[in-house]
């Protein structure tokens, strides 16, 4: 960027992508505290969702869809999840009066909805736009809709993050048996592989962006933290974005293993080794092997074996065990 002839702060974005358990919060944890960035510290899913779904239900449907029920919603005095940050100290009033006034204000009805949650969220905080380099929103789900993105935000940063796809499965193993719920292993890997063609593409130089994996993240936060900082324009201070902040206090981190830290551990790059079963990493080499390869992840098992395919996963209840093998033959039959 150009200090001399800044972007529009609405140009300023970057929005972070991704697959759920990468690295994406992580990530946009270590940026928070940067001071010539503004990160909006949970996501909106505003182009999954608020784009999409109620794309044509008015700017009323949308703005509730942001203050009441997508994740952000604990910023305007929702709920917090069992396991997130509680905002209670946070001005959550303000900064809902001074949103709903930008969204409504007749004079900027053509803004997007999106720049003005920014905006309000740096005014509640007390920051100038003028000193914002970046404003960061992070959604993993953003990996499918960089073309909507750029369209709409053609100046925009993508940050892609990358992690072995058999740690992720075993993350949310580790949910589920935590959470009891039910979680689907066939969007595990139809999550991946996306974020990992996403990735491809920016490395070819398809799609603006940069790669974060995860590992590297974890064992050299040093480099790759610097990485990012250069990508994005920014000072690369490494008593900044070392510690991983919330909305500018100390984050200890989202683990599905419930591990705390106040800095950045390489612990959780080979847990899954000691976690999975080899049908479950059967599964994700099944389905994942022909992309594994180009991001680094060493395959454990030599082929295919059909009980790979066919043995349930831990927490996958029979629904999700019919709908993950369809889908799972359907994806075939199109890639062959």
């Amino acid at each position: 960027m150009n200090s001399s002839t800044p972007l529009p702060f609405e140009q300023r974005a970057c929005f972070v992508a991704g697959q759920a358990k990468s690295g994406t919060t992580l990530l946009t944890a270590l940026l928070d505290n940067h001071p010539e960035l503004l990160v909006l510290p949970e996501e909106t899913a505003y182009f999954p969702t608020v784009l999409t779904k109620y794309g044509s239900r008015g700017r009323r449907a949308q703005f509730d869809y942001l203050t009441t029920e997508s994740r952000s919603n604990v910023l305007f005095g929702g709920t917090s999840r069992r396991g997130k940050r509680d905002y209670s100290d946070f001005p959550r009033a303000s900064l809902l009066n001074t949103f709903e006034h930008a969204a409504f204000d007749p004079a900027k009805i053509d803004r997007d909805l999106l720049v003005l949650m920014a905006e309000s969220y740096a005014t509640t905080l007390g920051l100038s736009l003028d000193r914002i380099k970046r404003w960061v929103e992070k959604t993993p789900a953003n990996r499918d809709h960089v073309p909507a993105i750029l369209s709409r935000f053609p100046h925009a940063k993508i940050l892609v993050t990358m992690r072995d796809p058999r740690a992720i499965l075993a993350a949310q193993i580790a949910l589920t048996a935590r959470k009891a719920r039910n979680f689907s292993v066939y969007y595990v890997i139809a999550h991946w592989r996306a974020a990992a063609k996403l990735a491809k593409r920016v490395l070819n130089g398809e799609v603006v962006g940069l790669v974060v994996p995860y590992e590297q993240l974890a064992r050299e936060p040093s480099i790759s933290m610097k990485r990012v900082c250069d990508y994005l324009e920014i000072a690369f201070d490494s008593e900044t974005v070392l510690t991983p902040t919330k909305a500018g206090l100390s984050w200890s981190g989202n683990s599905a293993s419930q591990a705390d830290f106040s800095q950045i551990s390489a612990e959780p790059i080979n847990r899954w080794e000691r976690e999975l079963s080899e049908d479950e990493i059967g599964w994700v080499e099944w389905h994942c092997r022909d992309l594994m390869s180009e991001f680094g992840y060493e395959l454990r098992l030599e082929g295919r074996a059909l009980r790979h395919w066919t043995k349930p996963i831990r927490g996958e209840r029979p629904r999700e065990y019919l709908k993950s093998r369809a889908y799972s033959l359907r994806d075939d039959w199109i890639r062959r």
